[in-house]
């Protein structure tokens, strides 16, 4: 499990965990996470719940060209998904889902992990979108009039450099996709090319692969339809934004809703860099970036940002568990499966 990648994985987050801490007295980050009132987490918990439903919901609207798949059945192997996800290095629980939900609903494993791919860029969309509807507040056509200039507003080079690179990597993804769908044939045919040095069986088994794979994007053929999909991926994202709204209450940060939306898209945005389970330290040092822009104390800001990250985690890895169980499913069925679908996509 434990493996050379895996080392670099986990030392990647506890170098990045130890920069957000830097300059941080523990004492203080304790002081300030015995002093939160912590009864706005559980207005905060029921958004963020909910929010999970509606990406079965979104799985469900991409599965439709395949296969129609009611969201009852997709969340189970969801949620297990994120939890394998934010327990072990790689975004294993990625290829956990696709075989879990290939396997319950008799569907290509391949095609299932290329709705999967779709997910990630419309998350990766919305996310640039609440960034920079947070983002845009600090612009001067974007500040209300007579606003104060903010403190250490180097810092939002910094910021927008994250939203460019976010931006030219989804971009990037989602033209190859769209590429995949328009030009079928040649890809195939690249693909015939590319293979016709390994032995037959390869070949067959190549093709055969992109072939499920494009058949997994099917949805791009139908642009109002991924269109009403991209705006409904507001509705989990929006959810989620209460978690970041309401647990700032908790620490007495009256934030606006455009600054959650900024912390939240800077945290998930910092995730996009190879890391540990669960982006631990990439997560942390996402939020201390606008702690520092919007003049936060930093032990407060430190201690606000753990606790999002807690709710991030911690239920959604109680509701994985809780579906293993449920659905009979063993650890090391799961992770063999995700390994083996691992394999497949790697070989293609």
């Amino acid at each position: 499990m434990f493996n050379k990648r895996a080392v670099v994985l986990f030392a990647v987050s506890l170098a990045f965990l130890a920069w957000a801490m830097r300059g941080v007295p523990l004492a203080d980050l304790w002081a300030a996470l015995a002093r939160a009132d912590y009864r706005w987490i559980l207005l905060a918990l029921p958004f963020y719940l909910v929010g999970y439903y509606s990406r079965a919901t979104r799985v469900s609207q991409l599965l439709a060209p395949i296969k129609p798949v009611p969201s009852r059945r997709v969340l189970p192997p969801l949620v297990i998904g994120f939890l394998f996800n934010n327990v072990l290095p790689g975004r294993l629980g990625e290829f956990v889902f696709a075989y879990l939900l290939g396997k319950r609903e008799s569907t290509s494993g391949t095609a299932t992990f290329a709705v999967i791919v779709l997910s990630r860029i419309l998350d990766g969309i919305t996310i640039l979108a609440f960034f920079l509807f947070g983002l845009f507040a600090f612009l001067p056509f974007g500040a209300p009039a007579g606003a104060q200039p903010l403190p250490n507003q180097d810092l939002l080079g910094k910021i927008y450099l994250a939203g460019i690179l976010g931006a030219i990597l989804f971009g990037l993804v989602s033209a190859a996709c769209f590429v995949l769908i328009a030009w079928r044939e040649l890809a195939l045919a690249v693909v015939d090319k590319m293979l016709m040095f390994f032995p037959p069986r390869f070949s067959r088994a190549g093709k055969n692969a992109l072939e499920k794979f494009i058949g997994g994007l099917s949805i791009l053929k139908d642009p109002g339809g991924l269109f009403r999909i991209f705006l409904f991926n507001f509705v989990p994202w929006g959810l989620e934004l209460f978690t970041y709204y309401f647990t700032g209450r908790a620490f007495g940060l009256d934030l606006t809703m455009r600054q959650a939306a900024l912390m939240m898209g800077m945290t998930n945005l910092a995730m996009i860099v190879p890391g540990g389970p669960g982006g631990i330290g990439l997560f942390e040092k996402g939020g201390m970036v606008v702690v520092g822009l919007l003049g936060i104390e930093k032990a407060l800001g430190l201690a606000y940002i753990l606790v999002v990250h807690g709710l991030v985690l911690l239920p959604i890895n109680a509701w994985g568990a809780y579906f293993l169980w449920h659905e009979g499913i063993s650890w090391q069925e799961a992770l063999k499966g995700s390994r083996e679908e691992k394999k497949q996509k790697e070989k293609r």
